[in-house]
């Protein structure tokens, strides 16, 4: 019993390792995770091996961005990864925030912000990559996702970028079990999450208005 306690222990929690370069981000986990995601290659909800992020020209413009997508992931012998593209510049618009529970990416690219119900242009956008290490149901994963959206809503209209960019993204990858059965904002896991999700956005804002990167 000790030892099977033990082992339980230890798979409570996942690891993610991250090769990164000016061209592309890579993030393995150590498992299959849960996932649930908005991105358009390998997007929507299953057990998914990690993410990647491509970094494409400013004017990239495609009618079939997962063949870009499938060929990198087979070029790199991936499966069954998360695929999301940025025309940011990896090594000053991406972020990172990693503690005992959580691991978060994301790629900022803002500009062209978009109010709800109004047209809005057609390019820049925000990667936003969660990784949960703990076992959660499926009702406090979907409350955790709720929370990051919410809260990168949050960090953009109190500073007067609207609601998001045109095509933000999302990932948040867990482990499925019963330890956490809520997620939201007034729980001790969804406070945490939002915290390290605004240091995030604030961090990529602060760098975006730094830089001055032009529309």
């Amino acid at each position: 019993m000790e030892l099977g306690a033990s082992l339980k222990r230890l798979r409570k929690y996942m690891k993610i390792s991250l090769q990164k370069n000016e061209k592309y981000i890579i993030g393995r986990f150590d498992h299959a995770a849960e996932t649930i995601s908005s991105s358009f290659y390998n997007g929507g909800k299953g057990k998914r091996n990690g993410f990647f992020i491509l970094q494409v020209e400013r004017d990239f413009n495609t009618d079939d961005p997962s063949s870009l997508a499938r060929g990198f992931e087979r070029s790199m012998d991936l499966d069954r990864y998360v695929g999301f593209l940025t025309a940011v510049n990896l090594s000053r618009n991406t972020f990172l925030q990693e503690d005992e529970r959580f691991f978060i990416l994301a790629t900022i690219g803002l500009g062209h912000h978009c109010i709800p119900g109004k047209i809005c242009k057609s390019s820049r956008t925000i990667n936003i990559i969660s990784v949960v290490k703990e076992r959660l149901t499926e009702n406090a994963a979907m409350d955790l996702l709720s929370v990051m959206i919410s809260t990168k809503v949050f960090s953009l209209t109190s500073r007067g970028y609207g609601a998001g960019t045109p095509s933000d993204s999302f990932m948040l990858s867990y482990l499925k079990g019963s330890d956490i059965f809520y997620g939201g904002f007034a729980t001790d896991i969804g406070r945490a999450l939002s915290s390290l999700i605004l240091k995030i956005m604030e961090d990529g804002i602060r760098e975006w208005e730094r830089s001055g990167v032009e529309d």
